[in-house]
């Protein structure tokens, strides 16, 4: 039996490093590539870069066959607490909703910052494509899994810069 979709979820990891410091890199979409399984690169293409309202275009890839982009737009921008953006409608998408919001909350703890990073999906793929979605790109009925990994690349990249 399949894994059925679900709608949100939330990882947590602390990591050696102080909130603005984490927060620096986190909504520097441009590194997003460096961490995530899935997102490849980020460019800014409107607004402020990271501050709300500013958009940006995310690639992502699964795969050697899988590639799509979207556009997201910057929800909460809060320097050393609070980062989030949200996916928007492409011209292609007739319900024109968004589809997936995307944060990171910050938290000082003895040791350096308690990152929760979580999403929540606004809305799923009609059927038949979330049939589609769901062969092609198996990992999207739960995220939790690449957003540990996200979390986990970021703690050992915030470990690296602090050692050197």
């Amino acid at each position: 039996m399949r894994r059925p979709w679900r709608t949100d979820g939330s990882v947590e990891r602390v990591v050696d490093a102080g909130p603005a410091t984490v927060y620096a890199v986190l909504s520097d979409i441009s590194r997003i590539g460096e961490r995530s399984p899935e997102c490849r690169s980020a460019t800014w293409e409107a607004g402020q870069p990271g501050a709300v309202g500013s958009t940006f275009r995310g690639r992502n890839r699964v795969g050697k066959l899988v590639r799509w982009s979207r556009r997201c737009e910057v929800v909460t921008a809060e320097p050393g607490v609070a980062f989030a953006f949200r996916t928007l409608p492409e011209r292609w998408d007739v319900s024109r909703q968004d589809i997936t919001t995307w944060s990171y909350r910050l938290e000082e703890v003895q040791h350096g910052t308690r990152v929760t990073h979580s999403y929540e999906v606004t809305r799923l793929p009609h059927q038949p494509l979330r049939w589609i979605f769901g062969l092609l790109l198996p990992d999207h009925r739960d995220m939790r899994p690449q957003m540990a990994h996200n979390l986990a690349v970021l703690r050992d990249q915030l470990s690296t810069s602090a050692s050197k």
